[in-house]
């Protein structure tokens, strides 16, 4: 009996069926070469160098041909190897998200895909210092300080609630919803939730030049929203009102009495008048200089001292050092309106000031002089305090003498 020739080696899946020849070669080590046939209605075929590489093309040839996947079958091995290098480099994401992805980005950027992505890159995306909330606020104090400004009632007054919530959580990670939520829960007020928000967005605004945020873009702060507030009402008081709390005042606690002349008389604001010194009080020339003005106003400025004014600082039982001595200097103001409230007198918020103002214009009839006393525009002073009060109670204002 001859022998039965080893060749063609049967490969069988199903019904499909896939063979293995041996043919002569001259540049293969073996001298042979090993060709993998199979027919998808075509008869097709692919060789391989060495039996083993052909046997397990034949198997995957055989394996999608019974799974009815004739296209695959028709992959070359370097088609194959493409594929999974392909999918290697996408990682976990599908190759085919992938390549839509690449596909936009190539159009938006009109082809220059590479070069679109360094620029990003360089401008908005690499090279942050993960820095939290605290330390930015802390490293944003010291700089301010540094270059005079004073935080003390501004920044100082907002920051602890601040880092309290994210004080730990990375700068870049907090949203705009979460700073909204915020502001709504620790300052529900509209005109505290608009003062509040103001200095968090400073806060952002300066971490996103210092590199700490993404450039040219929106930062989260300023993606909140301000509060809508209620029209502001001017509230003053008559001059038999303030006569009855200059009188309980010079004989109940005579170390306020300095503070609530300068308010009702000058016009300081309540800062201004806390931070107010003795040395800035000039009686004999009758002027006044703002020791310690507003920041970013036209609050630099002597005030004049009304003669009526000038009696009652000088029965004053000390005038040296700080006007506001004593107790918490920062506090006086708001101890007079508490005796005031004690009285049953309404004092409304910020009435002396605006008390001042109102009987002064009323009094001159010069918007511009009074603007330059009190440290206020011109126009703010024409829209909320022209026609307040008449002349003649702006008159009766300043005629309240200690003698009477």
């Amino acid at each position: 009996m001859p022998r039965r020739s080893e060749f063609p080696k049967i490969i069988r899946i199903g019904s499909v069926t896939v063979r293995v020849y041996r043919v002569k070669h001259k540049t293969t080590a073996s001298g042979f070469a090993f060709v993998v046939v199979w027919n998808d209605g075509w008869r097709r075929f692919t060789q391989r160098a060495s039996l083993e590489a052909a046997m397990e093309e034949g198997r995957i040839k055989a394996s999608q041909l019974a799974a009815g996947n004739i296209e695959a079958a028709e992959m070359t091995r370097r088609d194959r190897d493409e594929l999974v290098a392909a999918r290697r480099l996408c990682g976990a994401m599908p190759l085919l998200a992938a390549l839509e992805e690449w596909k936009t980005a190539r159009e938006l950027a009109s082809g220059q895909l590479i070069s679109a992505a360094e620029f990003w890159a360089a401008r908005n995306g690499v090279g942050f210092e993960e820095i939290s909330v605290s330390e930015t606020a802390k490293r944003f104090l010291k700089r301010k300080e540094a270059l005079g400004v004073d935080t003390s009632v501004s920044y100082r007054k907002i920051f602890p609630t601040l880092t309290e919530v994210f004080g730990d959580r990375s700068l870049k990670s907090i949203s705009s919803r979460e700073l909204a939520e915020w502001l709504g829960t620790r300052h529900p007020h509209p005109v505290t939730h608009n003062t509040a928000r103001k200095r968090v967005v400073s806060l952002w605004r300066w971490a996103r030049k210092e590199g700490y945020l993404p450039r040219d873009a929106l930062t989260e702060a300023e993606q909140t929203e301000s509060a809508r507030e209620k029209e502001r009402k001017i509230g003053v008081i008559t001059a038999e009102v303030f006569e009855k709390l200059l009188k309980h005042i010079r004989e109940c606690e005579p170390s306020y009495l300095a503070a609530l002349v300068i308010a009702g008389f000058c016009g300081l604001r309540t800062i201004e008048v806390h931070h107010q010194s003795w040395n800035d009080v000039h009686l004999d020339r009758q002027i006044l200089r703002v020791t310690r003005a507003k920041k970013n106003t036209p609050a630099d400025r002597i005030v004049p001292l009304a003669p009526v004014a000038v009696e009652w600082l000088n029965l004053c039982p000390k005038r040296e050092g700080e006007v506001c001595a004593g107790s918490p200097r920062n506090t006086v103001i708001y101890r007079i309106r508490a005796m005031g409230h004690a009285m049953e007198i309404e004092l409304p918020h910020n009435c002396f000031r605006h008390s001042f103002i109102s009987h002064r214009v009323a009094q001159t009839g010069d918007v511009a002089e009074t603007s330059l006393e009190s440290g206020n525009s011109p126009r703010e002073i024409y829209e909320s305090y022209r026609e307040v009060v008449s002349k003649d109670e702006g008159q009766a204002w300043f005629e309240i003498h200690p003698s009477k």
